[in-house]
């Protein structure tokens, strides 16, 4: 028997230990502009850690482009 869990949106730490990647990864990626903040990569109000968007990394890693979220006007 096969387990599918669909993840969406998950802890960086999470992250990290699912697809051994780093943290310093993960920040080198978006000072170089491969990921996005609020797309890829996001730090809700009250936790303590970043979470990484599952889809937008699947996104990327098939060489799909993805926009910045538009922003409203204050």
């Amino acid at each position: 028997m096969t387990t599918v869990i669909a993840l969406g949106w998950v802890p960086i730490n999470r992250y990290c230990e699912l697809f051994g990647e780093t943290p310093d990864a993960v920040d080198k990626r978006l000072r170089s502009g491969h990921w996005l903040r609020d797309v890829h990569v996001r730090h809700p109000v009250g936790s303590k850690q970043s979470w990484i968007n599952i889809q937008a990394v699947n996104d990327w890693a098939a060489g799909r482009v993805t926009a910045p979220p538009k922003r409203g006007r204050g």
